[in-house]
């Protein structure tokens, strides 16, 4: 049975995309049929807030719109500032993982059928957490401020414990700040995939049992590699905010071959980019020119841009989600608001509408399920 919910209405140029706290209105949409307005899913949005970070829950709808319901605390701090990142919030079945920057915290939620409930706050093993990922029963954090990354063990009622001795230290360029902006597992889990924005550098990590190796580093394609994602064959699609470009990577045996170097999508800071389920099609979130661009996956991982501009998005964007179903894609934008967008088989987008919830600081985090 789907879950339904109670509702109650309420540097670098990668960070081009911090934004200013605030909700306003979502915008009129004339009133849809009934069977259009089932709800199908939801959409989670961290509000970052330094007061007291949380959880905003959309009720995502048969016709792709969404309808903004409550907001749960997670138990920690935001930063109220842009965390730079992608990530920052990650659904794993049915519990949600939440970085709170302001207290180096994460959360994890449980998605059940009378809402979103707190499960626990641990440490984030470091200094200012700013992304998360999930394999199995292990999750790792990455610490922006600590250039670190870190395990908890988490249980199946979504309780956490901080695995001992896991904490591994990033590579490090010279003087350069690393400024890392996303942690992810590899699809089959045997590796750890870390973008620093800072020194153009993309670290491996080989990953035994739970335990990460030490940093292997590799020099980006392009300058300021941001967000990324998996094709179907475990490639990493990689964003480049500096000149506004993707490049593809094969990830083996903890080493990245380069397979498509610095792709331009001929906007301005292309900075969260997601993937289709099914490999074909990469979307990137440009912060500075506020559209958004497409791009066709080959089957090798060879990419090609499908659309400079597959759409506009109002307010910049700040982060994005794809729907489980690959139907519809969520793009956070500058204010908080959260966009919606039609995904037509050929990879195309048509926009649906802009919807406002609780308040939001910053860039901070954006699911689905």
């Amino acid at each position: 049975m789907r879950k339904t919910f109670v509702r109650s209405l309420p540097p670098l140029l990668a960070v081009a995309a911090a934004a200013t706290g605030g909700a306003g209105i979502a915008n009129a949409q004339a009133p849809a049929p009934a069977g259009r307005t089932q709800v199908v899913g939801h959409v989670y949005e961290a509000t970052n807030s330094p007061a007291g970070n949380a959880v905003q829950t959309f009720d995502r709808l048969r016709d792709g719109q969404l309808r903004p319901g409550s907001a749960v605390a997670t138990g920690g701090l935001g930063l109220g500032a842009s965390l730079a990142s992608q990530n920052a919030l990650v659904r794993k079945g049915d519990q949600l993982f939440v970085v709170n920057a302001g207290d180096d915290t994460i959360s994890t939620l449980a998605i059940t059928r009378r809402g979103l409930v707190k499960r626990d706050v641990e440490p984030s093993g470091g200094d200012r957490p700013v992304s998360v990922t999930v394999h199995g029963n292990t999750v790792y954090v990455l610490n922006q401020g600590s250039a670190t990354i870190s395990a908890l063990r988490v249980g199946p009622d979504g309780r956490l414990s901080p695995l001992p001795h896991s904490t591994r230290q990033l590579s490090k360029v010279g003087d350069t700040d690393s400024a890392a902006a996303q942690v992810s597992f590899t699809p089959d889990g045997r590796q750890l995939v870390v973008t620093h924005k800072g020194d153009q550098t993309i670290d491996t990590f080989t990953v035994y049992g739970r335990y990460a190796g030490h940093a292997v580093a590799h020099h980006s394609a392009g300058s300021t590699p941001y967000g990324f994602d998996f094709d179907r064959r475990g490639n990493a699609i990689v964003s480049e905010a500096g000149p506004s470009a993707v490049s593809s990577y094969a990830v083996r045996f903890g080493r990245l071959r380069t397979i498509s170097p610095s792709v331009s999508d001929t906007q301005a800071a292309a900075c969260w980019l997601v993937t289709t389920r099914d490999g074909r099609y990469a979307f990137t979130v440009n912060a500075a020119s506020s559209t958004i661009s497409s791009y066709r996956i080959g089957s090798d991982g060879r990419l090609s841009l499908l659309a400079a501009v597959a759409a506009p998005t109002t307010g910049g964007g700040t982060d994005a989600a794809l729907s489980p179903d690959n139907k519809t894609l969520q793009v956070r934008l500058g204010n908080g608001d959260v966009a919606s967008y039609a995904v037509g088989h050929d990879g195309s987008l048509t926009r649906l509408q802009d919807t406002s919830g609780t308040a939001t600081s910053g860039t901070a985090g954006l699911a689905t399920d």
